[in-house]
């Protein structure tokens, strides 16, 4: 009957034991790969402040196309009298 103290040199000094040894260290490691992986894809998404203030801008940039849109097809409807707005805009702008 073998006495468990003299298991420990065996994992240490027995080319069997240094296998023994490498395949625990490798699940070790995939393990705590694992482990670090999952947390830095928790940490990478945005949060909910992040994610509502970018649909803000999301949404006012959207608001601004449509009335950069809109604008473009009143100045294509009424080409001449844009130009006319324009110059007395910027007539009285100066003149301020």
């Amino acid at each position: 009957m073998s006495h468990h103290i003299f298991a420990v040199p065996f994992l240490g000094a027995h080319p069997a034991g240094w296998l023994v040894l490498g395949a625990a260290g490798y699940l070790a490691y995939t393990a705590g790969k694992k482990a670090g992986q999952e947390k830095n894809d928790q940490l990478e998404q945005p949060t909910l402040g992040d994610r509502t203030i970018k649909n803000a801008m999301k949404t006012a940039y959207k608001a601004k196309m449509k009335a950069d849109r809109a604008l473009a097809s009143v100045k294509d409807k009424y080409g001449s009298m844009w130009q006319e707005a324009q110059a007395e805009a910027s007539g009285q702008t100066r003149a301020q």
